[in-house]
């Protein structure tokens, strides 16, 4: 196969497979290994599209050939895919979407009611019933019920934030701040905001590398906390009762990488990219308490804004939810920065080649007598 075809196929978001006459796989970029099980140099798994490739291999069918698929998974995405010549030779293309992620767009509203009813509407109702309460309490305050309904408007506050700040990153408005941020602080402050999540659910949060020195990151401190902790939610969410999450941050190169590590947790390719999608997926006919999280969509856009990404990586008895994001100088310079800022700038950015070099050039090895 051509390399410049494979370096184009390697980033596109739909899964392309190409295959010999005989259904013999050559190739299968990324996005098509997610979606349907292959092996190089075998037949297609799937028997649906063995039989579809087999056919059109043979003459048997007029192309482009379209035809749909179902991931092998406990909840199966549709997949739709359509059998091609290749662009060069006699082999065929076989390219595939996920149909479930698609649908999702034309379905958002059905699931932006479905959380609302799952996670805001008991809190709301229950704050409207205690209106009367709070009437009669201006005149005989009591304590616990104060406390009370004061721990119910903030679960309800809560809820609304996420909606205000998962229409405000995905406007049309970015993110610009410059703002110095340090990368221990910021997980410290996330940690915060999300322990009481991990206490509710016994699951144990282990740091490691939070007292190391780490390389400053640039952009604006909220946003980049509220990433964090909606990062930290979601992997306490995925997470066993009573588990454990090893949580770890390094400097690598010019990028700092956080790592949420979940041991003898699987997460199946629906679930890694229902992760993403704010809700879930609306083609499922899933249970509606296992979509009422706004997943990593949030996390995902801030990040990405400020130069990062986030993604699920499998280990080999383990899941990892990874968050990384360039550090050392700002993304954007802005015309008005003061001398003072200039300098700082030049300092981390000092730091952080000198971190960089310092890992690449290995120590000689001591001379033999």
């Amino acid at each position: 196969m051509n390399d410049a075809f494979r370096l184009l196929f390697d980033q596109v978001k739909s899964g392309v497979v190409w295959v010999q006459r005989n259904g013999t796989v050559r190739y299968a970029n990324k996005a098509a290994v997610q979606m349907t099980p292959v092996m190089l140099g075998q037949p297609m798994m799937d028997p649906v599209a063995e039989r579809t490739v087999k056919a059109a291999g043979q003459g048997m069918l007029t192309l482009p050939f379209p035809f749909e698929l179902t991931t092998q998974e406990a909840h199966p995405d549709s997949i739709r895919a359509v059998v091609i010549n290749a662009p060069v030779g006699q082999d065929l293309m076989v390219v595939m979407n996920n149909v479930s992620e698609e649908r999702w767009y034309s379905q958002a509203l059905e699931n932006l009611i479905g959380y609302i009813e799952a996670e805001m509407a008991e809190p709301i109702e229950l704050l409207s019933r205690q209106l009367p309460q709070i009437e009669r309490m201006a005149k005989q305050p009591s304590q616990g019920e104060i406390e009370q309904m004061a721990r119910n408007a903030r679960a309800l506050s809560s809820k609304l934030g996420k909606l205000r700040d998962l229409v405000a990153v995905f406007g049309e408005s970015a993110i610009q701040r410059d703002e110095r941020v340090l990368v221990n602080e910021l997980i410290q402050a996330a940690l915060v905001d999300v322990i009481h999540q991990a206490r509710a659910r016994n699951i144990t949060v282990a740091t490691q590398g939070l007292e190391d020195e780490m390389p400053p990151v640039y952009g604006s401190r909220h946003w980049l906390v509220r990433a964090m902790s909606e990062y930290l939610e979601q992997s306490i969410r995925s997470a066993q009762p009573g588990g454990l999450i090893e949580l770890s941050v390094q400097a690598v190169g010019t990028r700092v990488i956080v790592r949420a590590r979940n041991r003898g947790l699987f997460v199946s390719n629906h679930e890694r990219r229902s992760a993403f999608v704010p809700f879930g997926v609306g083609d499922n006919a899933r249970p509606q308490a296992e979509r009422t999280s706004i997943g990593l969509a949030l996390s995902e856009r801030i990040v990405a804004q400020h130069g990062g990404s986030v993604r699920i990586e499998d280990e080999f008895d383990a899941v990892d939810f990874v968050l990384e994001i360039p550090a050392g100088a700002p993304a954007t310079q802005d015309a008005q920065l003061s001398v003072e800022q200039a300098q700082r700038y030049a300092r981390d950015m000092a730091q952080l080649l000198a971190r960089s070099m310092s890992k690449r050039v290995a120590p000689e090895a001591p001379a033999k007598e």
